[in-house]
């Protein structure tokens, strides 16, 4: 048994999709080969940015303005004009048909709290680009069923961050895929990123939450290998985006994938560890458009040293001091009101330091949420803050990377371990 994620970032048109379905053919043909039933699961999230359209019109909607799916209409539209022969009506019946209930849950939202209404929109992403896919599929030949994760993936009802119940995701997933499910077959088609509650409402994992589905459904199945594939050619040592000269990890520890995750390296969600580590299940990262190259793999195994400085910059952060207004020591019952703020308003920090009198947090810039925090703590606490910086972390740091990656600019924090270095910077 194997888990292939496929993620929006690589699913950008319609060659990226077919490339994809190229990938799952082999996979398939190859294990049509082999003895006994071989399964496979693939696990799609919603197509290049099309969470953040989806994000966009469901904000519009909060603020009153006029409902405007012309570009989620219209992208869709062009991917099933380009895939799937004019013959098939049946799949641009099912598309206009969920058009039509996104459209009916966009009336409903002002009726929900904002991260509830959230998920009954955004979710729609996955939705339709599973049903492009399986359309595709079916038209090639692949053979497969379609699950719906909304049915498989239980979670309670904390919208936007679901927290998996794992007793009941497990029977319904056990019921579903493997040798006692209920659908026979050795492929099987579903989403990232969403689920649902007991009762029914749809709920979701975190943003890039696509690949702790993929390590939920192989930790439940005990799969031989969970694959993320993607447009660069395995973990490097630095976004290649925002770094020149990066280089590929060829293998890395669980425990130095999850430290990466923590200081938000976007290759791998931070959740996405821990399923596999418990079932000792390797995660491998390759490139969709070199699919016979090597990757990086994730392992328990020890691993060589890592020997080169890995970089991870986080932009758009907001640094806060908080200080008691009497000057007295920020000590434990300080820090469980300042804590139970943070948690009211789901603020997450990415770095923390602490001195007598005062606290310094870290974290994305929202101001929506940092106009709560900041009306919260001021009875209690004096308060500065500074908008626009950058969270820059290296793993394995030397004195010429710190030296070459913070010249230029102001430090105003900094933490230095045996192997991690944190800079804020502005």
């Amino acid at each position: 048994m194997k888990v292939f994620k496929f993620g929006g970032g690589i699913l950008k048109n319609t060659e990226a999709i077919q490339a994809m379905s190229h990938v799952v053919r082999k996979e398939v043909e190859l294990k049509s080969t082999q003895s006994g039933q071989q399964t496979l699961v693939v696990v799609v999230s919603a197509f290049y940015q099309m969470t953040n359209a989806f994000e966009l019109v469901y904000n519009d909607i909060r603020q009153g303005k006029t409902e405007d799916l012309n570009h989620i209409v219209s992208f869709h539209s062009s991917l099933i004009e380009d895939l799937i022969d004019e013959q098939d009506v049946q799949v641009r019946e099912k598309f206009h048909a969920i058009i039509c209930e996104l459209q009916n849950a966009l009336k409903l939202v002002q009726n929900l709290s904002y991260d509830e209404g959230y998920d009954q929109v955004v979710s729609f992403g996955e939705i339709l680009s599973s049903l492009i896919v399986s359309a595709y599929w079916e038209q090639e030949g692949l053979i497969h069923h379609n699950l719906d994760a909304r049915k498989l993936i239980v979670t309670d009802s904390c919208f936007r961050e679901g927290k998996v119940n794992w007793d009941q995701t497990g029977k319904k997933i056990r019921k579903s895929i493997g040798s006692d499910g209920e659908f026979s077959g050795s492929l099987f088609l579903t989403q990232g990123f969403i689920g649902g509650t007991q009762h029914g409402y749809t709920t979701t994992l975190g943003r890039e939450g696509s690949d702790y589905t993929a390590a939920i459904i192989g930790s439940i199945i005990d799969a031989q290998e969970v694959v993320v594939w993607k447009d660069v050619p395995g973990i490097l040592n630095a976004d290649p985006t925002q770094f020149s000269s990066t280089r590929k990890l060829d293998e890395i520890s669980y425990l130095e994938a999850v430290e990466l995750s923590y200081f938000g390296a976007k290759v791998i969600h931070p959740n996405t560890i821990k399923p596999l580590q418990n079932k000792n299940i390797p995660l491998l990262v390759k490139s969709l458009f070199a699919p016979n190259d090597s990757g990086t793999c994730i392992v328990e195994r020890s691993v060589a040293p890592i020997d080169i400085p890995v970089l991870i910059r986080k932009e758009n952060q907001v640094l806060v001091s908080i200080q008691a207004r009497d000057f007295s020591f920020v000590v434990e019952d300080a820090l469980a009101e300042i804590f139970s703020i943070l948690a009211r308003y789901r603020i997450r920090i990415n770095l923390m330091q602490h001195g007598a009198v005062s606290l310094s947090l870290v974290f994305n810039q929202n101001q929506k949420k940092l106009d709560a925090l900041l009306d919260a703590l001021l009875p209690n606490f004096k308060v500065l803050y500074n908008g626009g910086l950058e969270l820059l972390t290296i793993r394995h740091y030397d004195s010429q990377a710190i030296a070459k990656y913070t010249q230029g600019y102001r430090i105003y924090v900094q933490q230095q371990s045996r192997k991690t270095a944190r800079f804020v910077l502005g």
